[in-house]
């Protein structure tokens, strides 16, 4: 009989998308028990897409696939069950005292058939499950905007996160590939940003990952932020680093992730960002992105720091308490602020 030990270091997670953070298993369950009809009736060929587990990933892979998780998701029962697994599991497999999923209700909700409300209220729901269950937990939503979305779309989002937000709705964020007709600006999004700031959320968004430094520098300009997801091309520009110093955030970066898509080249050039970014004073932690689709957890993203080199134990150490110093989630070490 094999027994489980725990993990001795606690970590925490800010950033990953929920569509793309339930094992295959459980989401091939949710999608029988919700009658959804999927690509393929054998689970081994569903594992494989679940997981784009071929030799070359591209980056309309990933969109593609999130189509699918988030229509498996598209109901209050499988978004209660998702937010379950997802929260009890960080904590039992790789010992995640903090986490902080994300996921744009929108999506969940098939166009209009689902009640907004009730999707986020499951997702609420299936957190405070897992809470109860592990108290020494603590976890908050991140509701997403998308960049495919119109301003006054995105904008059902933002109210929707100030509503929930004693319930344990904590931030926001834009994410999504840009269409090719899209007529998407950052600066439309400045007026909400600030109010939700105002009404006591905290602020990220997707910048310096698939775009350019240039872009992520305008972003930085143009909204109010608390952290950055991805923004490893800074390291490309002197200037730019010096001004998330300044503005003190946090960098929540994501090596499988950019490694798969070939964002990061390889070992050496994922060296050459790290202790670029150490030496010029950048704060950032390690994070999955898509653990369940890219095979992949959050141990595994730090160890790619000792792996090539990147950085000493207590440097390693350091990033591991930035990601618990930047949290969104307003309660200190072992209290949950939503039980």
């Amino acid at each position: 009989m094999v027994t489980a030990s725990r993990p001795t270091k606690e970590l925490a997670e800010l950033h990953f998308h929920l569509g793309q953070s339930v094992e295959p298993h459980v989401l091939w369950a949710i999608a029988h028990e919700q009658g959804i009809k999927l690509p393929s009736k054998d689970y081994w060929e569903f594992y494989d897409m679940v997981t784009l587990n071929k030799d070359k990933v591209t980056w309309e892979d990933y969109h593609k696939l999130f189509h699918l998780t988030e229509l498996v998701q598209s109901s209050p029962v499988a978004m209660e069950r998702t937010l379950y697994e997802v929260v009890s599991g960080a904590y039992r497999v790789n010992n995640i005292t903090l986490l902080e999923p994300g996921f744009n209700p929108l999506y969940r909700n098939r166009e209009g058939e689902r009640d907004l409300d009730q999707i986020i209220l499951a997702a609420l729901r299936g957190m405070e499950r897992a809470l109860a269950e592990f108290p020494m937990v603590r976890a908050g939503l991140i509701l997403m905007l998308d960049r495919r979305l119109p301003v006054d779309v995105n904008a059902i989002i933002v109210r929707k996160a100030i509503k929930y937000r004693s319930r344990g709705v904590v931030g926001i964020d834009i994410a999504g590939p840009l269409a090719k007709d899209a007529k998407f600006e950052y600066a439309d999004y400045a007026d909400l940003y600030a109010e939700a700031r105002a009404n006591g959320l905290k602020t990220t968004v997707h910048t310096g990952e698939d775009g350019t430094a240039e872009e992520m520098n305008h972003v930085l300009d143009v909204l109010p932020l608390d952290r950055i997801n991805h923004g490893f091309r800074a390291y490309t520009d002197p200037k730019l680093m010096e001004k998330i110093v300044k503005k003190d955030l946090t960098m929540c970066m994501c090596p499988t992730s950019n490694f798969s898509v070939g964002f990061i080249k390889d070992g050496d050039h994922f060296r050459e960002i790290i202790q670029t970014l150490w030496k010029a004073g950048v704060k950032f932690c390690m994070n999955t992105d898509n653990p369940s689709m890219l095979r992949t957890n959050l141990k595994k993203e730090i160890e790619y720091l000792r792996t090539y080199n990147c950085l000493t134990e207590e440097q390693i150490d350091q990033t591991i308490q930035w990601a618990f110093d930047c949290t969104f989630i307003p309660t200190e070490k072992g209290r949950n602020l939503y039980l």
